[in-house]
């Protein structure tokens, strides 16, 4: 053993490698961030599996996460370092090292909905006409404007009462609405919904204002103008391992926590460790089942009418195509025609074709694309064929139209899938 008052004489050998492993060891970056995956828009797209059904996706790069903001992400990888530019990411997920990390139990406050989409967990919630104070389980306290709030739920979920919550929650209103529960059933006033406090919901029902127990209220559902929440301002969507799901307009990645700023809203900050995935694609393509066709013309064979169907196949189950199923999509009979205006903001028009695996190996329909009345894809497609990757240049084009007509055998089982149909959004 050498003394310490004489080790670099009795140890020489020792002093070059005690500095190679402190340049070393200076150089290797933290490893907080943790082990990411990321689906991209590189190379030709193909289903990849996620846990809503396959997505269209190109190089999946595997790594532990090095940058991340709204220019894009670093990775380190097997093959070192890689740099994915913003424009070709569509999704980062976190994994989860070693056994399933316990999520964060969720609070017994509230479930509170924006208007733009999101969805918090809070451990309480203080409501005035003008603003909403929040308590959140991994934001802290925000304070929003009460217009951006469109919903909140203050009884459990599961309760067999979510599916009517979720039923009442796509209904038009005119007046706000106090939904109480009874027994197993909801049941629900229309008013105008004031003061939200620990104790009570100040609801004005035909000109009385009544201090409503929160104990006997379910949820209450806002009366919103149409577009007031906007879903466009978003460079990423978070969706948390609690469920918890928020818009951030601006990201980024310091150590082991995320930092950025809700659409039109407050800073916050959560950590890495609490998140499930970071959703870019929202800002990089438009599905077209999330928009309507300026028209729309079906002409059926004999005298029973099929419409088609977004996100659903057309007998309402998923859409499933060669054997994988898929959560975002179009469903056409023929004959069928869709046409959509693109108004020269995109690049490019994919989607995964097939008969729908619910018919079986049956069908067969002539399938026409065109944009601005160039024909840029021309096929049959039969039950027996497989699955075919839809990827057409449409830049430029200001109109899209899809065609599904009669094929070789009437219109028997002529059910389509065009599984993940979407538009990529030009770069700015």
């Amino acid at each position: 053993m050498c003394r310490l008052a004489h080790w670099p004489a009795h140890c020489p050998a020792l002093v070059p490698k005690i500095f190679v492993f402190v340049v070393l060891a200076s150089a290797i970056p933290a490893t907080g961030q943790g082990t990411v995956e990321i689906l991209t828009l590189r190379d030709k797209p193909h289903p990849v599996a996620t846990g809503n059904g396959h997505v269209l996706a190109g190089e999946k790069i595997t790594g532990r996460l090095v940058a991340l903001s709204v220019k894009g992400v670093t990775v380190e990888g097997e093959k070192g370092r890689v740099e994915v530019p913003a424009a070709e990411v569509l999704d980062v997920r976190f994994r989860v090292p070693g056994e399933a990390m316990p999520t964060s139990s969720k609070p017994g406050g509230a479930r509170v909905r924006l208007a733009d989409g999101s969805q918090l967990s809070c451990r309480g919630l203080a409501a005035t006409p003008r603003q909403v104070k929040l308590q959140t389980e991994h934001l802290g306290e925000l304070a929003v404007p009460a217009a951006k709030v469109s919903a909140v739920r203050f009884g459990k979920a599961g309760q067999g009462v979510t599916e009517s919550w979720l039923e009442l929650l796509g209904r038009p209103i005119k007046r706000d609405r106090l939904v109480i529960l009874k027994g197993k059933t909801l049941d629900y006033l229309d008013g105008v919904v004031g003061a939200i406090t620990d104790k009570h919901v100040n609801f004005l029902l035909d000109g009385d204002e009544i201090p409503v127990p929160l104990s006997r209220v379910y949820g209450v559902i806002f009366f919103r103008k149409p577009g007031g929440g906007t879903r466009g301002t978003a460079a990423c969507q978070v969706a948390l391992r609690n469920g918890d799901r928020f818009g951030l307009s601006s990201i980024m990645v310091e150590g082991a926590t995320c930092r950025g700023t809700l659409s039109g809203g407050p800073g916050v900050s959560v950590p890495l460790e609490q998140i499930d995935r970071l959703d870019f694609a929202g800002s990089r393509i438009v599905y077209l089942s999330a928009i309507t066709p300026r028209d729309v013309e079906h002409v059926p064979y004999f005298d029973v009418t099929w419409k088609y169907r977004r996100d659903r196949n057309l007998d309402g189950g998923p859409l499933a195509v060669g054997g994988q199923q898929f959560a975002r999509g179009l469903a056409m009979h023929s004959k069928t025609r869709l046409v959509y205006t693109l108004a020269a903001r995109h690049r490019r028009f994919q989607a995964w074709m097939g008969i729908d695996a619910l018919v079986g190996r049956r069908g067969n329909v002539h399938v026409v694309i065109s944009a601005d009345g160039k024909t840029l894809l021309e096929t049959d497609v039969k039950g027996t064929d497989k699955p075919q990757l839809v990827d057409l240049d449409i830049t430029g084009r200001r109109e899209l139209q899809i065609l599904v007509d009669f094929g070789g055998d009437l219109d028997i089982a002529d059910h389509l899938d065009l599984a993940e149909a979407r538009l990529i959004r030009k770069e700015p």
